[in-house]
């Protein structure tokens, strides 16, 4: 098997999911790629039948590789084991690059960190504070209650604890940066919970967390970062590709 600017990516990306950073990699990476995109049921909030028929879990991220060579293709899952194969094999001109093995590592852990502590909590923060609206009429008080008091009682304190250290860590870089002084993995995995769920959803997270001072004020480093993130050249080519493939689609399915 060779790795090849030429070979063809599928990435099958589902709306409000993890699959925006995987897609600001491809382009970061000067890949050859493209999108099928998935809406999630609005009652449920589940992925559609049609994802499951990509895989029996029916979630996004799924990336596809298609080789140049003929070689079988390759079907990846989770965010972390993506970026690490992409990473290791196709950032052919070192744009992503770590410059040492101590910054090898820091992106590796960021890889595992995020998705293996950070991420849970806030999702969990979002079920608890979501978990109202989907039980039934008498119960709703009681699960709005339930929820918020388990926020209280430990999510909201981890989310905090989690959010105090990435911005201590971000001071004592000072570059700007999770790892070295230029983008990494590390950036690329984070930019899902720190910047799309925080910085992004400001209204969102005060809901789930109740904390009503500013993310802004209270993480200035995270939100200097962000603000970065969201400027950044290929994160916005691939905002306006996905804004335009989004209305091709509903287009499409309003003619159907």
């Amino acid at each position: 098997m060779g790795y090849s600017k030429d070979d063809l990516f599928t990435l099958h990306w589902l709306d409000n999911s993890r699959a925006h950073r995987i897609l600001w990699l491809l382009e970061l990476l000067g890949l050859n790629y493209e999108v099928k995109i998935y809406f999630r049921h609005p009652k449920t909030w589940r992925a559609p039948p049609e994802l499951f028929r990509v895989h029996p879990l029916g979630k996004s991220p799924i990336l596809d590789i298609d080789f140049a060579d003929g070689s079988e293709r390759l079907q990846l899952l989770e965010s972390g084991n993506m970026i690490q194969y992409l990473l290791k094999h196709y950032d052919f001109d070192k744009v992503l690059a770590p410059k040492d093995r101590k910054q090898r590592m820091q992106v590796d852990y960021f890889l595992h960190y995020t998705e293996g502590t950070l991420q849970h909590l806030l999702i969990s923060l979002l079920v608890n504070s979501s978990a109202k609206n989907m039980a039934p009429f008498p119960l709703k008080s009681v699960t709005k209650l339930v929820g918020k008091g388990i926020n209280n009682g430990y999510y909201k304190h981890e989310f905090e604890l989690n959010m105090i250290y990435l911005e201590n860590h971000m001071r004592k870089q000072g570059t700007g940066f999770f790892v070295g002084d230029k983008l990494s993995g590390a950036d690329i995995i984070l930019s899902f919970p720190i910047y799309e769920n925080v910085f992004d959803n400001m209204i969102g997270v005060k809901e789930c967390t109740g904390e009503k001072r500013d993310m802004k004020d209270l993480y200035p480093q995270l939100a200097k970062w962000s603000k970065m993130v969201s400027k950044d050249p290929a994160y916005r080519k691939i905002n306006k590709y996905m804004e335009d493939k989004v209305e091709e689609y509903v287009r499409a399915q309003a003619n159907l």
